[in-house]
């Protein structure tokens, strides 16, 4: 992964449920995350963790010769059952998958998990909406050897596809525990207030070079490794950036990302709205937001 990281550092975790609290709301305005630490329990954990096998298992079956391989700066990407579907880098790992986007539409497990009023209502306040909709979700896959991933911010890959990427969150929800051992996350807090950062210029011109951040330009900004529990949901803003190192544990890493936007925006390339069936805000959150609003206590 490009750029130094500190060994060690740990990001500040805000634990809790439901409604978006003040901390939370600081956090994510001056660092551009926070996490909520073990918000799943592990009865719930087993179950996203079957359907995420499965539907890993499902992909993999599909995956023939018959079905036409792109190939992107050497590296290798397909349309399987619905999800486009991104490979290991290395070539030892050629058979593993690295990530599928999107995979609601093959568990209703995971499809449910769109509903959850514990991910899906502080994403609507941070939005200061009444409701929120599917943007896009993903499922990725770090098997032990997996490689890393560069810096990177999310709003330059949708922005061609969308006029608003500044009013889309992401939340990851964590089906194992995330180290610096087994490639966690790392974020560069408070990157999301410089907006659009410029490409690093030593790639060449690979396709996929465009889509990466020249760290060089936050040098005054620190590199936070976020470690943290087997059912922790990570919050952050789609202009904060982010990457991660390899896999150098002996189990998976794998995680559950949704990526939230306004009410009744379709989903990423459909028609299709998937506003949560659950987890609108009602008279109370009205009222909380509308006093927020006039400067009083919420």
């Amino acid at each position: 992964m490009q750029g130094d990281m500190p060994s060690g550092a740990t990001g500040a975790a805000v634990t809790g449920t439901g409604e978006l609290t003040d901390a939370e709301r600081c956090a994510f305005r001056e660092r551009g995350y926070f996490v909520r630490e073990a918000i799943f329990g592990e009865a719930e954990l087993s179950r996203l963790r079957a359907a995420v096998e499965d539907i890993h298992r499902r992909i993999s079956a599909a995956a023939s010769a018959e079905v036409e391989v792109e190939r992107v700066d050497g590296l290798r990407f397909q349309d399987i059952l619905g999800s486009r579907v991104k490979w290991e880098w290395r070539e030892s790992m050629s058979g593993d998958i690295r990530s599928m986007e999107p995979v609601h539409h093959l568990s209703d497990t995971v499809d449910a998990l769109i509903d959850d009023a514990r991910l899906c209502a502080p994403v609507r306040d941070l939005l200061n909406e009444t409701g929120v909709s599917l943007f896009t979700d993903k499922l990725n896959f770090k098997r032990p050897g997996g490689a890393p991933f560069p810096w990177h911010q999310d709003a330059p890959y949708w922005a061609f596809g969308c006029r608003h990427v500044d009013r889309l969150v992401s939340v990851q929800i964590y089906l194992d525990d995330a180290t610096e051992e087994n490639g966690c996350l790392w974020m560069i807090p408070g990157s999301h207030t410089r907006g659009h950062i410029p490409a690093p210029t030593d790639r060449g011109d690979d396709t996929l070079a465009r889509l990466y951040t020249d760290v060089a330009q936050l040098e005054d900004l620190q590199k936070i490794a976020v470690v943290a529990p087997a059912g922790s949901a990570l919050f952050f803003d789609s202009y904060l950036v982010h990457g991660s190192k390899s896999n150098r544990s002996s189990q998976s890493r794998r995680a559950l990302v949704l990526t939230y936007q306004p009410p009744e925006l379709p989903v990423r390339d459909t028609d299709t709205v998937r506003v949560p069936r659950a987890g609108r805000v009602g008279l109370a959150g009205l009222v909380r937001r509308f006093r927020r609003l006039l400067g009083g206590a919420g």
